[in-house]
């Protein structure tokens, strides 16, 4: 079991094992002041071994702040199944998408960290980070003090 892809998008939803995406793969968002409420979705492709079919995985997604604090935690299970068509010993593509909607309550850094534990505790761990900033202020820059001038 592995990621094959981990993206932050403004939307994403999986029709038909097929993943679609509307503003995909930023690590920055801009809000115009802070605490700022956060709506955006985490896609995810986590390759599956033969040996890993029909099997239960343990996916978790938490979102932290650069200090390491959790803001949000989304547990869940996924199973992929193994179709009588599919060829001894393929690997196959099982896409996720879940929506986080959160308040963020400073600009900074955050990340979403994706932890999958699959069949005999093997565990992947992946993490995406990104930065709240000002509204037309570039990434780089650092956010002024409330009441500064």
């Amino acid at each position: 079991m592995e990621f094959d892809y981990a993206l932050l998008a403004d939307h994403a939803e999986v029709i038909n094992g097929k993943l679609y995406l509307m503003g995909g793969g930023w690590d920055v968002r801009h809000a115009p002041q802070a605490p700022a409420r956060a709506q955006f979705a985490v896609a995810l492709g986590i390759r599956v071994a033969w040996e890993e079919t029909n099997l239960p995985i343990a996916l978790r997604l938490a979102l932290e702040d650069d200090d390491g604090a959790e803001l949000l935690r989304v547990d869940g299970q996924m199973q992929v199944g193994r179709p009588p068509q599919l060829p001894p010993g393929s690997s196959q593509l099982s896409a996720t998408v879940v929506v986080m909607q959160v308040d963020l309550p400073r600009f900074g850094g955050y990340r979403v960290r994706a932890t999958a534990t699959g069949p005999g505790g093997a565990v992947i761990d992946k993490a995406l980070p990104f930065r709240m900033v000002q509204a037309g202020q570039s990434p780089g820059a650092a956010a002024a003090p409330p009441g500064a001038v």
